[in-house]
């Protein structure tokens, strides 16, 4: 993680993990460096799924809901076609229907285990994934 940001992202099998630890918020210029680190990150053929940990309880800036919803559709232009969402109830209700972008299977989940499962293997639907809308 370099100093000037405020998230965790990382490739794990496949899978891209973006954590947003407690406190973070995503000013205009975090969410443009956010989503250069995202182009790197999301090569075709690096990538398979996303999960999004978000560990923070502060309300999502518009630089943040613009910076989740271009990096979906970056995903799904360089192949992507499924995210794992982590969070409080209330804050995984709001990314899915953030980032809700056509070609998208997405999934809210209560831990990140579950979710990385799920990630790595979608037809195993783990019993932590959130079921209502």
């Amino acid at each position: 993680m370099e100093p000037s940001e405020r998230w965790l992202l990382r490739v794990e099998d496949g899978v891209l993990v973006v954590e947003f630890p407690h406190g973070t918020g995503l000013s205009p210029a975090d969410g443009e460096a956010l989503l250069d680190r995202w182009r790197e990150a999301a090569t075709s053929d690096a990538v398979e799924a996303v999960v999004i940990v978000v560990r923070t309880s502060r309300a999502c800036s518009d630089a943040g809901r613009r910076a989740l919803r271009e990096s979906a559709q970056i995903a799904v232009a360089r192949g992507v076609d499924r995210f794992a969402v982590v969070g409080q109830r209330s804050k995984r209700r709001y990314l899915k229907r953030t980032i809700d972008v056509e070609g998208v299977d997405t999934e809210a989940f209560n831990n990140d285990d579950a979710a990385l499962r799920w990630a790595k293997c979608p037809s195993r639907i783990a019993s932590s994934a959130e079921t209502s809308s």
